[in-house]
């Protein structure tokens, strides 16, 4: 038995924060898209916040990226130390586009 390869991602802007400090980012799992709203918010401890909240859905993430140690609110990040948003919101930042 093989472990079964996680679905393809990828992430774009879709609006930049820059005007209104207010964004939108799309990430497509396994071809199915999902859209975000994010603003950069203070964080005190290191690295970069957001908070990122999926658009038709009710919950907010706290995501912190670019310190020792990125975090974030999710369920898949809790459980795996790992997750969707911390990633995606890392390559934007690599991209220059956050």
């Amino acid at each position: 038995m093989g472990q079964t390869a996680a679905p393809a991602r990828t992430i774009r802007l879709v609006r930049s924060p820059k005007d209104d400090g207010v964004g939108v980012f799309r990430i497509d799992v396994g071809g199915r898209p999902q859209f975000y709203a994010l603003r950069e918010v203070p964080c005190e401890i290191g690295g970069r916040g957001f908070a990122v909240h999926r658009l038709g859905m009710g919950t907010v993430y706290h995501v912190r990226v670019g310190g020792p140690d990125p975090s974030c609110e999710c369920l898949g990040f809790l459980r795996w130390a790992r997750c969707k948003h911390v990633a995606g919101l890392s390559a934007l930042i690599r991209q220059g586009a956050l």
